[in-house]
């Protein structure tokens, strides 16, 4: 590495199993990074396909090795960190693809912030054939632990650059499904601060029969690690309490990859769970509902007014009180619909789909909150294009007898704008972000109300360097 010796490396190990096509994406997305210290050690965990016929054509660029069986990528993971040299480590999935300035960004801020012992970021999620789908919002960064039990995984397993030392002072990876979640936890149990660059740097690539699909491994070991997390005698006390919540969460989040794939019974097992952790869940049940309304509109689902139905359809006795809301709920599903086709420009199909939302829950139009809610939700989240155009484009568009909603504009407007300025703010883009504030309070002067808002302004009109 002539001429580098000066910067540190950055090892990215790329685990892979019977991936070949969409590891030399992966592979190549490594090499056509901006930073030039690299090394990609690719561990070929017992393939059966071509890959080793497709790694060898690039030569000594990539370390590659195989071993004879299937260990599993945890294995493969460790194994190539034991033969590393790199002074930070990335780990990226064989299916999942980074962004050009991904590794120079996240070693600026290592570099500068020796305190922090990972920096993860933004991300996009992509379909089989690489389309954009959907893109992170703002996510969370500093002592994360609270929201990593809380949220969940919330870090995309390529996302994290990790200092070697922080590897070593929390060790290997364990031989468990979720593994990049038990590290992360690991790693925010033992102190350290998370950094994050708010802007998408890389893709996850859903794939349909990939590892989140084995909803039984991802019970079993999702609560061997939540089980090691609170089993820890020096977790602080206000986190050791957030038990019982966590856990609803989980059973919550579970049940509704068990009624993805059809399977009721453990479906209905872990909603009932979720709520003899929390009774408070039906009372009022507007969480759930957000929770079961999300969780249908998620990039994984391909049929997201299938999965309320069935929800509805084989919810456990303990949570028969939702039945009400099933009507509700399905508005909510199709309204998210007509939003996904306003943004691939299907204007049509995106009146069709409001209309059924309206049909199913009138109450859309004489409380447009919630539509407010997702509109704001899909605009900020588009993969490519103007979030304030968008919400143009959907108001201009609406079928007849929607024409109301249009109300929501300024609202949702200025939302935009804070947001947008709150991404900008954490890029270090200063002058953007005192335009974004001044015209959101314009659109929308209670957003005065919020420190946050005020603080992120008046820091940018004094220049302020932004961490992270």
């Amino acid at each position: 590495m002539s001429g580098l010796d000066n910067l540190p490396v950055v090892s990215v190990i790329i685990p892979t199993y019977n991936r070949a096509d969409l590891l030399r994406l992966t592979v190549d997305s490594v090499l056509a990074q901006t930073y030039p210290a690299i090394e990609i050690i690719v561990v070929d965990d017992g393939s059966t396909d071509h890959t080793t016929q497709v790694m060898a054509q690039y030569g000594n660029r990539v370390t590659f090795m195989k071993t004879p069986t299937n260990k599993g990528g945890n294995a493969a993971r460790n194994l190539a960190v034991s033969l590393a040299t790199g002074d930070y480590f990335i780990f990226l999935d064989h299916d999942d693809l980074m962004l050009p300035t991904k590794v120079e960004r996240q070693v600026q801020i290592l570099a500068a912030r020796p305190e922090i012992g990972l920096v993860h970021c933004g991300y996009y999620y992509i379909d089989e054939h690489g389309n954009r789908l959907d893109k992170t919002g703002i996510l969370p960064e500093g002592d994360v632990l609270k929201e990593l039990l809380l949220s969940g995984c919330f870090i995309w397993s390529g996302g994290p650059m990790m200092r070697r030392q922080c590897l070593e002072a929390v060790g290997d990876f364990d031989d468990l499904w979720s593994s990049d979640y038990d590290m992360w936890l690991r790693v925010a149990v033992a102190g350290y601060p998370f950094a994050c660059i708010q802007e998408p740097l890389g893709a996850y690539r859903i794939l349909l029969g990939s590892e989140m699909s084995n909803v039984f491994k991802l019970e079993e070991c999702g609560y061997v690690i939540l089980d090691k997390v609170f089993s820890d005698p020096n977790l602080p006390a206000d986190i050791a309490a957030l038990k019982d919540q966590v856990y609803s969460k989980r059973h919550v989040w579970l049940s509704c990859k068990y009624y993805a794939v059809g399977l009721w019974d453990d479906a209905r097992r872990n909603l009932a769970e979720a709520l003899r952790f929390n009774v408070q869940l039906l009372d009022p049940p507007d969480n759930l509902l957000t929770v079961l309304r999300d969780e249908a509109l998620d990039p994984r689902i391909t049929d997201p007014v299938k999965f309320m139905t069935d929800v509805f359809d084989h919810l456990p006795p303990a949570a028969e009180s939702l039945q009400p809301y099933r009507s509700y709920l399905l508005g909510q599903i199709y309204l998210g619909l007509s939003l996904h086709h306003f943004a691939l420009g299907n204007r049509v199909e995106a009146a069709v789909q409001l209309a059924e939302a309206i049909k199913q829950s009138p109450a859309i139009l004489e409380q447009p909150d919630d539509f407010a809610d997702l509109l704001y939700r899909f605009a900020m989240r588009l993969s490519a294009g103007d979030p304030l155009a968008f919400v143009d484009t959907v108001l201009q568009n609406l079928p007849a007898g929607a024409e109301r909603l249009a109300q929501v504009r300024s609202r949702v407007l200025g939302n935009i704008n804070i947001g947008c300025a709150f991404q900008d703010y954490f890029a270090g883009r200063h002058s953007r972000v005192v335009r974004q504030v001044l015209t959101g309070v314009r659109y929308q002067p209670s957003s005065l109300k919020n420190r946050g808002v005020v603080s992120m302004f008046l820091k940018s009109l004094l220049g302020r360097p932004v961490r992270g």
